[in-house]
């Protein structure tokens, strides 16, 4: 009985024989210049190939609707061909209810309508926010509903609108990574639908590069399009949608190409016309859905499908095109390590071949890698290219018979617009008829012979599915063929291996029924079953990621969330997908170049950095605080680059930056035509101006005063002094301003013919009669700075004899031209000689922060591995005699202990919790003192003070890191009980104000607080136990060893500053900030860092706590704290009076926290100001002045991030 069960588990995809089609997805918008013999010669060639029917993928309003949907019935109804409508809800937005009736109304009687269980048959590309729709339109129409909602996935589609689908299309048809096709999607759609008709997506392709759309990626196809078909008969599922007849910008089309037909890469913008003929995806296609619909077919004739890239993946640049795309929260990675450099073929014939693969005239011998069971069917294999190029040939011989005998375009390096094209080549024919017919086994009569399985499933998979066990839900089938002889039944019992899920249930039944019982995955023993809250079965997404600059905070946030641009972001850590659902509507833009859909995903989502994006979307009447300019270095030297090549200048997108860039010029050199090489720099470069400098036959290009020398040419571009007109001698130089040049030469001068630098200056240059204004004889001037060290060095004078050779070099900024330059020898020709130096930055300061503090989520985390596992607290639920309330007299002059922030890494042991007391007074106003004991909890960098928070996967750091740099810490802070206590005994609120809801006498909070209840009467969180008083109830709710839940990791300086604003302190106290702000104002740079680093910590703390991933802890806990208050109000009556406090209390309290803050950071800012006009009214500007000033307006315009929390 029990092989009964597996053999029909194995044979469970032969069913519904006779309901079974093949669609294939058409764009109708494609269609405007259509005309009827384009419309026949479509509709005959699919008949040929044996689909059922088209797709009509229809987006509302299109000009051409109307005319092309009756010429498409009118043509399919001679022809008898079938249709139906698909509607593109994502195109251009969703259809009304009335529109979507008005269409399958009007040509649901056609004869070509295709109809399921005598229903029309209706599908969509996407539109779940339509849904309820359906309930009316199938009312109305009595259609059949088959949506493609794969935004959602398989359970919510299935669910939505109340189960309004009959059934349901998949668009996952394509691969991730370098990974071959599976069919765990698939699988979880036929488990969601539990018999309700799936609709399996089959592709042969997937390339696109339409930028108009926002599109610009691949996913690997090589082997796909034989694979997809296997997998086809494996699933039987009752529908097959190939994906797609006619959808050229995405290079998956299997229909002939029209020109007229290919306007998506006019709108698209595409960089060319990609698009390759794809015929031979048609060659096979009779055989595989006679197959997939009868489950069995005939050969008849013989022949070849050979597809490849006509282009090598090395070949030129990838033009941005990447592998998988974040637009689908996938991992990115670079296209050309998810691709292989093969010709790829399938052959239909009635016995074993043999494949030689010819490439410019070098001949290779065709690798099977897959082969039919019993003979007759599809071969599969490929040829790698191995670096030959030239005409392909694939030659195919059964026995001694050639039975194929194809050509194919050349294999060339040459690239449109110097990018690679990724789009295949797909030729082929049926050209040999066969000796006699040959029939395929059925599928009917045969299981699954090869399979694999995802990560650890991989070797049960490999075993059972070769024996025809081959659960979908686990593996992923090969092949199938006839069922081999089976191994002797070992009897026994046998469970998963400790630690594992139910999936692996059948697997170990059926590996250790037949002797394979790997003890890593199956065994004699029983254990507790650890179901995974993911499937482990998804591919891992990014779960932590940084950038470069201004770009590292927003990448760290996206990328902690699964959405890592890869030309933007650096993916540090992959896993389980955090995906985190948006929040609100946004038309982000960035404001610093190309952010590959960053803000606009970001934003969405609660976190909007604002030196990085624009939430308005560029709309600047809605723009609240605009960006500050920045004071920083620009590194000319490596901020601008030119291309390699020349390119038509004439094409957008052949002549584009990369991201972050912008066009500057460009250079003629050796280009012909109208072709160039481009001279692009990085946005944060600019704004700068930028020209070509030499003109004349003679040229000698020489930068001019705070000029940088980037490139040499003998034409050079524009713009420039003569055009790109070619030198006779000499070269032109490309010359742009150094943006900081009068920043910093703002301290500096020359002396007066003679004079000497004076004692608080420094020389760094002289020149011999500057000018010529020093008159008769060698007089020397000096340049002198008051900075110290100055913001030059290793200046010098370039230029000698006829001064051909006076150009500073590209590191190098040229101060001055002067024709006598340092020794007073006059140039010939009129020519002057240039002085150049070297800027510092260490010394200028660049006025950006380039390190955002950082916070860890302990929730994400398994059990805190870092902290200390003592919980002996816990064990002894009698022995707390350290723990007891202490009441005595104070006097009257006792200040409140506040609760010190401890520098010492809580990781280590504590002896004993933590503790603060709190002077209360009774209603006589007798002086008492409460002490309130922390719960004991588990482990606590310095950073660099920006006010942006970034997020980090706790698993990609070591224990060392952690304890070092990382502090666990208390959302809310123990503070709030210890002013909530305040509150309740003295009736006075957090803004000083008399609390309308009471007080609650001070004895009597003494008495109940540390009182212990029988146990069970306060409810234990996590692995919390003795929870015997309000005191530990209230407190297990800011966090403790049994409940991690409510705590978060946090730098530790950032928590040191959060714990002086929530303890009615300044974050950092006024005297030490005067003294670092004095030393910052003679000079200092790292006195500097300091002192707005200080001041950005306390902006930080309020965006630590808003963080999309750091609020919702926050949140919970202080409702999970009201909870808490509101059942001790319950239990004891005395202490009823607690909740409406608590109501009254807890906003006030972080909106008054808020207002210090406030008010402390415009103080100090203020401060600075007023001290720094002072000075450079007394002509004591500090060096660093224009550092100062751009750093205090970048913080006044993140003062308004500083918000209390929105009610919990």
């Amino acid at each position: 009985m029990r092989l009964l069960a597996f053999s029909l588990v194995a044979l469970s995809w032969v069913n519904h024989v006779l309901s079974r089609a093949v669609f294939a997805h058409f764009m109708v918008g494609n269609t405007e210049h259509y005309s009827a013999a384009d419309w026949i010669d479509d509709i005959k060639l699919a008949q040929e190939a044996h689909i059922d029917a088209f797709a009509l993928n229809m987006a509302k309003g299109e000009p051409m609707n109307a005319k092309a949907i009756a010429d498409a019935f009118s043509n399919a109804e001679a022809l008898g061909f079938k249709l139906f409508f698909s509607f593109d809800y994502a195109g251009r937005g969703p259809f009304s209810k009335e529109e979507v009736i008005t269409w399958i109304n009007k040509y649901a009687s056609s004869s070509a309508y295709f109809r399921y269980q005598g229903k029309p048959f209706v599908s969509t590309f996407e539109g779940p926010d339509q849904a309820e729709d359906w309930v009316d339109i199938k009312a109305t129409t009595g259609c059949f509903f088959i949506p493609d909602w794969s935004s959602l996935g398989a359970d919510p589609a299935v669910a939505k609108a109340g189960g309004v689908a009959d059934g349901l299309f998949s668009w996952a048809g394509w691969p991730w990574g370098d990974h071959d096709m599976e069919t765990y999607v698939d699988a979880s759609y036929r488990r969601a639908l539990k018999g309700k008709p799936y609709m399996m997506p089959v592709s042969p392709w997937f390339y696109t590069n339409l930028p108009g759309f926002g599109k610009n990626w691949l996913w690997r196809g090589d082997h796909l399009w034989f694979d997809r078909w296997i997998q086809v008969n494996v699933l039987m599922p009752e529908f097959v949608q190939i994906i797609s007849w006619n959808d050229y910008g995405e290079s998956h089309h299997i229909g002939p190409i029209r020109d007229h037909a290919l306007v998506a890469f006019d709108t698209g913008k595409a960089p060319y016309m990609y698009s390759l003929d794809h015929h031979g995806w048609r060659v096979f296609l009779p055989f595989a859905i006679d197959r997939y619909k009868n489950s069995k077919a005939t050969i008849t004739y013989e022949g070849v499908s050979f597809w490849y890239r006509p282009t090598p993946k090395g070949a030129c640049s990838t033009g941005g095109t990447t592998g998988n795309t974040v637009s689908q929260v996938q991992m990115e990675f670079q296209s050309y390590d998810i691709i292989e450099d093969s010709v790829f073929f399938t052959i239909l014939s009635t016995e074993a071949v043999t494949i030689t693969v010819t490439i410019g005239g070098v001949a290779s011998k065709g690798v099977l890698r897959d082969l039919p069971d019993g003979g007759a069917g599809l071969y599969h294999g490929s040829a790698p290219f191995d670096g030959r190029t030239g005409d392909v040939r694939i030659s195919v011989w059964r026995k001694d018979i050639l039975i194929a005998d194809e050509t194919g375009p050349a294999i060339k390096n040459d690239c449109h617009n110097g990018m690679t094209g990724f789009d295949a080549w797909a030729g082929g024919s049926l050209s040999s008829k066969a000796s006699r017919p040959i029939n395929t086994p059925s599928l009917e009569d045969e299981v699954c012979i090869r399979g694999v399985g995802a990560n650890d499933f991989d070797v049960l998979c490999r075993t059972t599915c070769f024996w025809g066990y081959c659960p979908e839900s686990a593996c992923v089938c090969k092949a199938t063929g006839a069922q081999i002889k089976l191994p002797p039944q070992t009897a026994g019992e046998v469970f998963p291996a400790e630690g594992l899920n139910s999936n692996y249930i059948g697997l170990c039944n059926y590996a250790c029924l037949y002797g394979a019982c790997p003890a890593t995955y199956c065994g004699k023993t029983e254990y507790p079953l650890i179901e995974p809250t993911v499937s482990p079965f998804n591919p891992p997404a990014c779960t932590s990621g940084t950038g470069d600059g201004e770009w590292a905070a927003i990448c760290n946030f996206a990328c902690y969330n699964g959405f890592c641009p890869i030309h933007r972001c650096k993916c540090t850590s992959q896993g389980p997908l955090n995906f985190l659902n948006p929040t609100q509507t946004t038309k982000a833009i960035s404001r610093i170049g190309n952010d590959h859909g960053l803000c606009a995903f970001a934003c969405a989502r609660g976190y909007c950095p604002k030196s990085v994006c624009d939430a308005s979307g560029g709309d600047q009447q809605g723009q609240t605080d605009p960006p500050v300019d920045q004071v920083e270095m620009p590194h000319l030297d490596t901020d601008c680059y030119m291309f390699p090549d020349c390119v038509d200048l004439d094409n957008t997108q052949a002549s584009s930056c990369r991201d972050g860039y912008k066009s500057m010029s460009f250079d003629r050199g050796t280009c012909s035509g109208n072709s160039g090489r481009p001279i692009c720099c990085k946005n944060s470069a600019l704004p700068m101006q930028c020209t070509w400098r030499g003109s004349g036959g003679d040229c000698n290009g020489q930068c001019h005063k705070g000029e940088v020398t980037l490139f040499e040419s003998s034409t050079g571009g524009e713009p420039g002094e003569s055009g790109d007109s070619k030198c006779s001698r000499g070269h032109k130089v490309f010359c742009c301003e150094l943006k900081t040049f009068k920043v910093m030469t703002s301290q500096f001068r020359w002396t007066e013919c003679s004079e000497k630098c004076t004692e608080d200056e420094q020389q760094v240059a002289q020149a011999e009669d500057l000018e010529g204004k020093c008159g008769l004889g060698i007089l020397t001037n000096r340049y002198c700075c008051k900075n110290n060290p100055a913001p030059f060095s290793n200046c010098h004078w370039v230029g000698q004899g006829d001064c051909a050779d006076n150009t500073c070099n590209n590191k190098e900024v040229t101060l001055l031209l002067d024709q006598g330059g340092g020794n007073g020898v006059l140039c010939s020709w009129w020519r002057k000689k240039s002085l150049c130096c070297t800027p510092e930055e260490a010394v200028f300061g660049n006025g950006v922060c380039p390190v955002s503090q950082c916070t860890l989520q302990e929730g994400i985390c398994a059990p805190d591995e870092f902290g200390s596992l003592d919980i002996s607290d816990e064990e002894d639920c009698d022995d707390h005699d350290d723990l007891r309330r202490d009441v005595q007299g104070f006097s009257p002059f006792s200040s409140l202990n506040p609760l010190t922030m401890d520098e010492k890494s809580l990781l280590e042991k504590r002896g004993e919790r933590k503790k603060f007391e709190l002077a209360l007074y009774d209603l006589t106003q007798v002086l008492i003192a409460m002490i309130i004991y922390a719960r004991e909890y588990p482990g606590q960098v310095p950073g660099c003070g920006s006010v942006d928070i970034m997020v980090y996967d706790r698993k990609t750091l070591t224990p060392t890191q952690i304890s070092s740099r990382l502090d666990t810490e208390h959302n809310p802070d123990a503070q709030w009980i210890r002013d909530f206590i305040l509150m309740v005994s003295n009736g006075i609120r957090p803004d000083g104000l008399t609390s309308v809801s009471g007080r609650i006498d001070a004895r009597i909070l003494i008495r109940f607080w540390n009182a212990k209840f029988p146990k069970g009467t306060f409810p234990a969180s996590g692995a919390s136990r003795c929870i015997r008083t309000p005191n530990d109830y209230v407190m297990d709710q800011f966090g403790s060893k049994g409940n991690r839940e409510p705590l978060l990791l946090c730098e530790r300086k950032l928590n040191i500053a959060k714990g002086a604003i929530f303890n009615g302190a300044n974050p950092t106290s006024n005297d030490n900030m005067r003294l670092i702000r004095d030393d910052t104002l003679a000079g200092d740079t790292a006195s500097e860092e300091e002192l707005f680093n200080n001041i950005a910590i306390a902006i930080a703390v309020w965006n630590y706590m808003h963080h999309p991933l750091a609020l919702p802890v926050v949140q919970k806990n202080r409702r999970n704290i009201k909870a808490a208050i509101v059942r001790i109000a319950s239990t004891i009556p005395q202490l009823a009076n607690l909740v409406l406090i608590l109501i009254e209390f807890d906003s006030l309290w972080y909106s008054r926290a808020a207002q210090r803050t406030t008010e402390w950071v415009t103080a100090m800012l203020d401060a600075i100001d007023a001290d720094l006009n002072d000075l450079t009214l007394a002509g004591l500007a500090p060096p660093n002045a224009a550092s100062i000033r751009a750093r205090v307006a970048r913080l006044r315009g993140r003062i308004s991030d500083i918000r209390t929390l929105p009610a919990p």
